[in-house]
């Protein structure tokens, strides 16, 4: 009976530090998204406040402590006109160089009109909103 007791508190001791171990390295990494979580992610739209009636190109810069984010896991550009929201289109942003994603957008008549620009980067969920102005020329 003692040999049994004996093998079972010895199983369990080795059950218990390799879990003890597994979770330790996942607690590290844990560690470093968390550091990384709690420096915020900064989305700065590049659209001026009034743009020509056309082919635009929509831009917005990502960046995380003051360096360019080129690894975001999703940039999107979210476009619709001011008053119908429910009509808006979301399109898949592009990375073109140093923290700038940028979609093309097309506007077909002048009005005022209302972006999100949806990043998850980080640990991280940003969506400024931006409005601007299409103006015929």
């Amino acid at each position: 009976m003692k040999k049994v007791f004996f093998l079972l508190v010895l199983g369990l001791g080795i059950i218990l530090t390799a879990c003890n171990d597994d979770g330790q390295s996942h607690e590290d990494n844990s560690d470093d998204e968390q550091a990384d979580s709690l420096i915020p992610v900064e989305v700065n739209v590049l659209v001026e406040d009034e743009v020509p009636l056309g082919e635009v190109t929509l831009k917005a810069e990502v960046t995380h402590d003051g360096e360019p984010v080129t690894d975001a896991e999703e940039v999107s550009i979210e476009v619709w006109e001011k008053g119908h929201e429910g009509e808006s289109e979301k399109i898949d942003a592009t990375h073109v160089e140093d923290g700038i994603y940028e979609i093309s957008y097309q506007f077909d008549q002048p009005g005022t009109y209302e972006m999100y620009a949806h990043v998850t980067a980080k640990s991280q969920h940003v969506m400024p909103k931006h409005e601007f102005q299409i103006i015929e020329e």
